[in-house]
Order: C-alpha cells, then structure tokens, then sequence
C-alpha cells in the first residue's frame, strides 16, 4: 500500500468501471520538470500503483486548501502556474489527468450515483502538498471547466483564478499554429460543448457551417459564460479575472494579487523576485530562452499572416456575446 501522506504518489486516473485509481511516483523535481501532467508528458518508466478507492479509507483531513487556475487556452496559464510553485508557501499541478477523468466519467454516466463522492475524493487525493502548510494549485485543462461549479461547490476553501487571452490575442494563438491550432480550438469546443451543453442560438447545421476560427472563438465564449456564472454564484470573494495582457504587463502585482486571494503570503518582494526570475525568461512549455519581446514577434507574425480572418471573427463573436448577454472583459477583475 502507498503512503497516502507522500505527495509524490500522484493521483493520476480514475477508471469507474473498477472504482480504482491509478497512482504515480513523480517527486517534486520530476513533476516541475513535466509540461503537463498527462502521460504523454510524464516519463515512461515511473512507477505505478493501482489501488481501489475502498481501499483508500479515511483520508486525514488537508490542513491547507487547493486552489485553482482555471483559464481559456493560450493565455500564459502554465507560466503563472510555473511561477507559483514556491516550496514552501505552494505546490502546483498543470493539467493533472484525473480532472480529465472526472470530466468523462461525468460524460459517460454509468454509476452517477457515486460520482460525488469520487469527486469530492479526487480533490482531496490532488490537495496533498509536498511541505506541511503548502497549498496545492491546480491548473486543470480548458474542457475541466465545465466542471468548475462542481469543484468550488464540493471544496468550500478552494478559490480561483479565471485566466483568459483577450479574443483577438486567443484567435492570433490558434492561427499562427496551423492546423493543429485550428483543430484545437475545435476540439475544445466539443469538449465544452457535450452533454449540458449551453445554448448559444445556433442549431448543429449551422455550428457545422462556421469555420475553424468562428469554431474557437464560440469556446472562448462558452468559457467566459462560464466564468460569469461562477462570479454570480461563489463571489469575488472565491474567483477573480484575469486577462493574459495585464499579466505579462505587471506580473508581480498579479503574483502579490493571487499571493492575497489564495492565502499565499507573497508580499511585494517576493513578487518583484518571482517576476524578474528565469520563470518569465524561459518558455513555461519548451523550455528555451524566451520573454516578452519574442512573444510580440510571434504575434506580430500571426497577425501579418491572418489579420483580416482574426479580426473578421472576432467581430462576429462580440456580436454574438451581446446577444447572449455575455461579457467580452469579464467582471471582478484581479487587477485595476
């Protein structure tokens, strides 16, 4: 049997069918070495364990909470979550694979009558930090946010962040990747768009007609609906927004705002250290030198290859977001 108390035993998946989950042991220098933490990012040859989650019995309740970052796609959320592992004060996690599984088990719907307690466990399996007194924050991938009402309902403690790329900023993202951009962004849509999905005034013939970029654009939207739930439901007293140009733009009074909002202690030191450390000079998901005036290049390049196609769009989409009553500049700001 594990250790339960030892972080470096990940929860990794949950399969329903068994009611089991699978463990991995990833230490702390391991997992931050880990773009994602899905398996085609992780190292071939760690060890497993299987184990049924009866045989888990009574978790010692967390002494310290798990937060979130949930976001939109290609919006810096893996440099934030990068600069918020802090040994010490927090523990992060980018993209854990259980909150995937979650997401399909909820899908599937076979045995949905354990399927809150499953998840209210899987939190508490993922809130396990490495040091006593750490908080544990998760970046979970975009199709989890469909269960974000559920993670905040299930962990009281829990608060989050609403990371987002402006529309414009997102469709030059999803352009300048080609076709694997373009098949993101549409993947992403149907993730967002299964089972509860939300009514956006446009029946499946006309959802088949739009093109890749009008495609992403709507996901953008169904993510910002979201968010707006969620801030008429938790407050901003549990989730804030943040948009990926004021990050970039004031980065330690982004980390000093979180620092506050989770409880972290980062005052305005740290932060100014954290913000001018290798974190925000290297790629968060390759790894080579990398800051913002080569992130202005690679923007620049998209929007001299697709202009009038992003801008195109994302007209489009602010008119469909007024119809819809949803908000372009979401509401409760982290930063004025």
């Amino acid at each position: 049997m594990i250790e339960l108390q030892d972080a470096a035993w990940l929860a990794h998946r949950y399969d329903e069918a068994s009611d089991n989950y699978q463990f991995v042991h990833l230490p702390r220098g391991a997992r931050g070495e880990a773009t994602f933490l899905s398996d085609e990012y992780l190292p071939p040859d760690l060890h497993t364990e299987i184990v049924s989650r009866s045989e888990l019995g009574v978790l010692e309740p967390n002494r310290t909470p798990i937060h979130f970052i949930f976001h939109s796609g290609f919006c810096c959320s893996t440099l934030l979550t990068r600069a918020l592992e802090l040994p010490g004060k927090a523990t992060s996690l980018s993209e854990p694979t259980l909150l995937r599984d979650m997401v399909g088990f909820f899908d599937r719907g076979a045995h949905r009558d354990r399927y809150p307690a499953v998840f209210a466990r899987t939190l508490q399996l993922l809130a396990r930090p490495f040091e006593p007194g750490e908080a544990v924050i998760a970046k979970p991938s975009c199709v989890v946010n469909r269960q974000a009402k559920t993670i905040l309902a299930t962990s009281p403690s829990s608060q989050a962040i609403f990371l987002y790329a402006p529309i414009r900023v997102f469709l030059n993202s999803i352009a300048r990747k080609g076709i694997t951009g373009r098949l993101w962004g549409r993947e992403l849509f149907r993730g967002l768009h299964g089972s509860n999905r939300p009514d956006l005034g446009f029946s499946e013939e006309e959802l088949f007609g739009q093109t890749d970029l009008q495609i992403a654009g709507l996901a953008w939207l169904v993510q910002n609906r979201i968010y707006q739930l969620l801030l008429a439901e938790f407050g901003e007293e549990r989730i804030r927004s943040l948009d990926s140009e004021s990050f970039l733009a004031r980065p330690a009074e982004t980390l000093e705002g979180i620092g506050s909002l989770f409880d972290l202690g980062i005052g305005s030191v740290q932060a100014q250290e954290i913000a001018h450390s290798d974190v925000f000079h290297r790629h968060s998901k390759f790894g080579e030198k990398f800051d913002a005036d080569e992130r202005k290049r690679e923007r620049a390049a998209g929007d001299s290859a697709h202009a009038d196609e992003i801008e195109k769009v994302a007209l489009w989409v602010e008119t469909v977001a007024r119809g819809l009553g949803i908000a372009m500049q979401p509401a409760g700001r982290l930063l004025d």
